[in-house]
């Protein structure tokens, strides 16, 4: 070890623990895959409320599954990604005692990602055919929703995904799309991006030869 990464090493100790730590749970790509459900879950209520018509009972489900159903996903999230692990993977990663998660910035990051939802559903609503100067909305979820995306995975992975989920709100707000449609587009793209990346990642944790058990 040189000096320089001795140096780096008693500096900031906890910022490299956290690194491996983000690094190991994201390894099985169990992360992105409950991520990329949510996103299409959003991206399914817009949808709802833009093919079929208000006062229908397809159109009043999508609030529904929205207030209820997303929360209970995004909160449910880490319990069954727990679950999985130690039910399906144990076999793979050994049991290995995690460190305790950091509550405060968790429940942020719960937090946003629903601000970031609910505020969609809420202005597509709102905004069904609404002009191009408000679509740019579009934009800052998109940028917002990028960031979120890159700073909670921390890996090349999920910049590739937080970028183009930035580039897609701000090419949405330019052609000037409905925000129905473009909150559609933009969820549905990210998700089923997370989804396939998390998959992928998944089938290639699951290839990987068996560690010797310590």
């Amino acid at each position: 070890m040189t000096f320089s990464s001795s140096r780096l090493l008693e500096e900031n100790p906890d910022r490299i623990a956290n690194q491996l730590i983000q690094k190991a749970h994201n390894r099985d790509g169990l992360p992105e895959i409950a991520i990329g459900l949510t996103f299409l879950l959003v991206a399914l209520t817009m949808w709802m409320q833009i093919a079929y018509q208000p006062g229908s009972l397809t159109y009043k489900i999508a609030p529904l599954i929205l207030g209820l159903l997303v929360p209970a996903l995004i909160l449910s999230s880490q319990w069954a990604i727990k679950k999985v692990r130690t039910q399906f993977l144990i076999g793979k990663t050994g049991y290995v005692k995690s460190k305790p998660v950091n509550r405060k910035a968790a429940g942020m990051v719960v937090a946003i990602a629903f601000v970031i939802a609910v505020a969609a559903v809420i202005a597509a609503y709102l905004g069904r055919n609404s002009s191009p100067p408000t679509a740019w909305f579009l934009a800052g979820t998109g940028i917002g929703g990028g960031l979120l995306l890159i700073l909670a995975g921390r890996l090349p992975r999920f910049v590739v995904g937080g970028v183009i989920m930035s580039v897609t709100g701000v090419a949405l707000a330019v052609g000037g799309v409905s925000l129905g449609t473009g909150f559609m587009i933009l969820y549905g793209i990210i998700g089923l991006l997370s989804l396939i990346s998390g998959c992928v990642v998944l089938v290639l944790f699951l290839r990987q030869p068996t560690e010797p058990a310590q």
